[in-house]
């Protein structure tokens, strides 16, 4: 079962990981319609485990959240705080709507909001990146994950926070962190920044993005299940492949300027 599981990871690499890069390197609208594509699918795996704010305001949030990426690859920032707004009062005057009917006792939670930026405004961040920037952060975020695995199960030991994430170890996190600093590190030879900040930067981003995985294990567990979802056969869910990538985003969008690789 294991080798079978191993089998088709290693085929949905071999056929996501050409079309993610030649999106990244195509950039603009192919870019953007990717991303569009890959939030309303995370879009609908966090309702899943966060809990689901009913068919009609799940669907205005899946057609919000490709608004706020097509908003973002226009660099419409104004637009997105707008359809922000709009989502946040969307659900109260559903909110309203249920309390006048007196089927809903409990004030709305923001939900809508919360699924918006936690993906599509996020993930819409790429957009506005170069190529090189968007390769080095999935390149950074790509290589924790892998390292964090492998050192993990290779070396064991004790847990970094059990009660969130028992399977992870801090020979994993420190692995991880390692080898975000290291392939950063590379991107040295091909920009005209200085290797010192670059490892440091990958390793920040990898350990940030640590922070990504945890938030998605309290989700599952509290969800009850094992992945977000099954759309990528080996690999779960589209959220169990980006969990860690969202954080180091918008670490990545906040100091891009101290790095200079745009």
């Amino acid at each position: 079962m294991q080798a079978i599981s191993q089998k088709k990871r290693i085929l949905t690499a071999a056929v996501g990981l050409p079309v993610l890069a030649a999106a990244v390197v195509c950039g603009g609208w192919p870019l953007a319609a990717l991303i569009a594509v890959a939030s309303v699918l995370g879009m609908r795996e966090f309702f899943a485990m966060a809990g689901r704010p009913g068919p009609v305001l799940e669907a205005v949030g899946y057609l919000l959240g490709a608004l706020c990426v097509a908003a973002l690859a226009g660099g419409q920032w104004p637009a997105v705080v707008g359809l922000l707004a709009a989502a946040l009062w969307i659900e109260q005057f559903d909110f309203l709507r249920r309390f006048a009917a007196r089927q809903e006792p409990s004030p709305p939670c923001g939900r809508l909001v919360a699924a918006l930026l936690y993906l599509p405004v996020t993930l819409g961040l790429l957009t506005l990146f170069s190529p090189l920037e968007t390769a080095f952060v999935l390149a950074v975020v790509m290589a924790a994950d892998t390292g964090a695995y492998y050192g993990g199960h290779l070396v064991g030991g004790a847990k970094v926070w059990p009660a969130v994430s028992p399977g992870k170890t801090w020979a994993g996190s420190v692995s991880g962190v390692a080898a975000g600093a290291v392939v950063a590190a590379v991107f040295a030879v091909a920009t005209p920044a200085a290797l010192p900040p670059l490892a440091l930067a990958g390793a920040v981003l990898a350990a940030v993005s640590q922070f990504g995985d945890f938030f998605e294990s309290a989700l599952k567990r509290v969800a009850g299940v094992k992945d977000s979802g099954a759309i990528l056969p080996g690999h779960g869910g589209l959220l169990d492949r980006v969990d860690g990538l969202l954080p180091a985003i918008l670490l990545y969008a906040a100091c891009r300027s101290v790095l200079g690789l745009g």
